[in-house]
């Protein structure tokens, strides 16, 4: 089998996904996935780019390459348990990151951490959870403290009785999120596994710092997330295993702020010959008559 053929198959493998699933990030047929892995077609040239930029390789490394000789030569790592310990982004174990205390904390500055109060909708649950909310401001000392959890009982919370998950906590929307004024409530990724291909995440890293962006998993094949942003003008780049704080899952938003109503001329230009059309129907309607 040529080399290309088989690395597309070990590769889409290495990463978890389903033939399904990368026709669907390639925008292509499954039938046609499963083609080339069988090697009863090559693909063209448009695909190959497509496929050597989802698994974050070069065309001549997809093509010339034998990536079954190089994970060969190493073992498999499919979880945090079994990476290096000192290039763990996260906790081995499955619990959150920060640990309730009882510790009396006499630096917090309070106004730090204002509002004091917890928001909440007017929903009464008994199974509702307060999540933890990360504004904006202190997102430097997030990323930056080691003992972040000292202000862990000191930070306001958000109660939302249709959200029971573990591990949920709530951030100000980074600057490449698609809305304004809102707050991201997202459920933690607790091991690479448990990456969504293709689908926006929040990535918390010491370069990067917090951003929104789609990921695909390289971890097993190169020991690096690619990321992708929805934003044309927003290259898609590397980060390394080891430069990742945390990652999380958003699950839903909240807007801080009523959307404001699209009062451009082009709006208004675009509704004004809606109704010249839709009157000019009715003129030539009626004239019929």
């Amino acid at each position: 089998m040529p080399l290309v053929n088989e690395n597309i198959k070990l590769l889409r493998k290495r990463m978890g996904m389903t033939q399904e699933k990368f026709a669907e990030v390639l925008g292509i047929k499954r039938s046609l996935i499963g083609a080339y892995e069988e090697n009863r077609a090559v693909p063209p040239a448009e695909n190959l780019n497509k496929i050597s930029r989802v698994f974050g390789i070069t065309l001549d490394q997809l093509i010339n390459y034998s990536y079954e000789r190089e994970f060969n030569k190493r073992p498999e790592t499919n979880s945090f348990n079994t990476v290096q310990k000192e290039e763990l982004p996260f906790p081995i174990e499955k619990r959150p990151v920060f640990q309730h205390t009882n510790r009396e904390i006499s630096t917090v500055q309070s106004s730090l951490f204002e509002p004091a109060k917890p928001v909440s909708v007017n929903v009464v649950s008994a199974k509702s959870k307060e999540i933890k909310y990360i504004n904006a401001n202190l997102f430097e000392k997030y990323l930056n403290e080691e003992n972040f959890e000292q202000y862990f009982e000191n930070l306001p919370s958000i109660s939302l009785p249709f959200f029971i998950q573990e591990n949920l906590r709530a951030f100000d929307a980074p600057v490449d999120f698609p809305l304004e004024n809102c707050i991201l409530i997202a459920e933690k990724v607790l091991d690479f596994n448990q990456i969504v291909e293709g689908e926006n995440h929040l990535i918390i890293s010491k370069l990067g710092g917090f951003k929104y962006r789609r990921l695909y998993n390289q971890i097993h094949i190169k020991g690096v997330l690619l990321t992708s942003s929805d934003n044309a003008n927003t290259q898609s780049h590397e980060i390394k295993a080891s430069e990742i704080k945390e990652i999380w899952k958003p699950i839903s938003y909240i807007s801080k702020a009523m959307p404001l109503p699209d009062i451009s001329l082009e709006n208004i230009q675009d509704k004004v010959d809606s109704l010249k059309t839709e009157l000019d129907f009715i003129l030539s309607f009626r004239a019929k008559k």
